[in-house]
């Protein structure tokens, strides 16, 4: 199987891919904007299987049936819904049985042989992965955005920094401790973001958090993160749907 760096990402949070003989099944479905109905599963799975089924020689016809199975069962459990398409793959030999969610519609398609990933390759190259980093002054999350999932990859916790409310001499001291333990703080974030960057998986960085820490993180990004910038999301790192929100951002990024 083809391994390079636009499929990286990919393998990264699907690594049993890599697994895959060349007797697996690929398929590509469009996915109901209204909600999870297995019926409408089942249509499209069946009208695939007609399809394609003269097209096959026996052994091949005995892994699509088997490997449709094994994904139909698979749909009912993880119930996709609200992306625009989806691609399955399934090797039973090997232990692979992954559903992947994709940002664009695809045509809806079937193979048995080696794993059919030029139309993600497509999409990848349309939509490039992204790493998102939620920032305030003492804390960050960063999470991967790969076709049309956000995957967590880190949390961080910084040193406190005190808000400064009191006034007098000892204001500007105060101050300035705060001021070091921010940039402190978001400086080992730089370190972390720059580290996951250098896996070569990732091409763009969005941002996310209050404008202070936001503004004060990229101001501290050495020249090569910089232009990686790709823009602001406004969720916040309270959030307790934080990665739900992050994706329904992207996605309405993605749609202007």
């Amino acid at each position: 199987m083809k391994d390079d760096s636009i499929l990286r990402p990919l393998y990264t949070f699907a690594p049993k891919l890599r697994a895959a003989s060349n007797r697996a099944l690929s398929v590509y479905l469009p996915v109901r904007a209204e909600g999870f109905d297995m019926r409408q599963y089942d249509i499209e799975l069946g009208q695939l299987r007609r399809r394609y089924k003269d097209r096959l020689d026996d052994e091949e016809q005995e892994i699509m049936e088997r490997e449709l199975r094994r994904l139909s069962e698979h749909l009912e459990v993880v119930k996709p819904a609200g992306c625009p398409a989806l691609a399955g793959f399934g090797d039973e030999p090997v232990g692979l049985l992954e559903l992947v969610k994709l940002p664009m519609e695809t045509e809806a398609r079937l193979e048995v042989g080696p794993l059919l990933l030029a139309p993600i390759e497509r999409q990848l190259e349309r939509f490039p992965p992204a790493l998102i980093a939620v920032v305030d002054k003492e804390h960050a999350k960063l999470f991967a955005a790969v076709l049309d999932e956000v995957y967590p990859l880190e949390q961080l916790h910084g040193v406190e920094v005190r808000r400064n409310k009191a006034g007098g001499t000892s204001a500007p001291s105060n101050q300035r401790k705060a001021d070091n333990r921010t940039k402190s703080n978001l400086e080992r974030v730089i370190d972390v973001i720059g580290h996951e960057v250098q896996s070569g998986a990732y091409r763009r960085i969005f941002v996310a958090g209050p404008e202070e820490a936001r503004t004060e993180l990229e101001r501290l990004m050495p020249p090569p993160l910089k232009r990686m910038l790709a823009g602001h999301l406004s969720a916040s790192i309270q959030s307790t749907r934080l990665q739900h929100q992050l994706r329904q951002e992207l996605v309405l990024a993605r749609s202007h």
